[in-house]
């Protein structure tokens, strides 16, 4: 399985703990734009999952679409989209981004991530 593959897999898992759990090392780091929901850094996969990954509760719908990716050594960049609806307010929205991946061994260790994070704050009825 090559690196883009598990990038691919994590995104058609729409936020599926077990899938997370299967992709993302134990020891992976997460760094959130701030503007996103839950923005921030976060350490270590219990964290990701239970203090960022909870952000999926403002929402009815959210996923990740990665429409570019380039592989280069241990390291993954994803062109993409997230979609949803937020919950508080029925608005959906598409919002671009950037995220910048590291890899070892198939899991992800590391995820960089830049989005537009405007149209996500206005379907929250934010801004």
């Amino acid at each position: 399985m090559s690196n883009t593959d598990v990038i691919k897999r994590m995104y058609a898992a729409k936020g599926d703990i077990k899938v997370l759990r299967d992709v993302i090392s134990p020891d992976a780091e997460w760094d959130i734009t701030l503007g996103f929901p839950h923005g921030g850094v976060y350490n270590g996969l219990d964290t990701i999952i239970s203090d960022f990954f909870s952000f999926f509760g403002d929402f009815d719908e959210f996923w990740a679409e990665g429409d570019e990716f380039w592989e280069v050594d241990d390291h993954v960049i994803a062109l993409g989209r997230y979609q949803g609806k937020a919950k508080a307010t029925g608005e959906r929205f598409t919002s671009r981004f950037v995220h910048i991946y590291t890899l070892r061994e198939n899991k992800i260790t590391r995820l960089q991530q830049t989005n537009d994070t405007v149209q996500i704050s206005r379907a929250l009825g934010k801004s």
